[in-house]
């Protein structure tokens, strides 16, 4: 596995993780949006086993904005 693959297994284990503060758990789905295309299979696994709104509407966002190919800016 390579260091991209490793880094979005991890960032998505920690938006899944209920043991984590919300606050950390939006920023690993914000993270994952540096892989783009890469990171959609990650977003729709978070987004199908999330139990919290907040972080299944996110990235259900990011994956339609990746898709339809925006360019994303955490800092927006």
């Amino acid at each position: 596995m390579d260091t991209e693959a490793i880094t979005i297994e991890v960032l998505k284990k920690i938006a899944l993780d209920s043991n984590r503060i919300l606050a950390e758990r939006q920023r690993s789905i914000d993270a994952l949006t540096l892989f783009h295309e890469s990171a959609l299979k990650a977003l729709k696994n978070i987004s199908k086993k999330t139990d919290v709104g907040i972080l299944k509407e996110r990235a259900g966002f990011y994956i339609s904005r990746i898709k339809e190919g925006a360019t994303l800016n955490m800092n927006l």
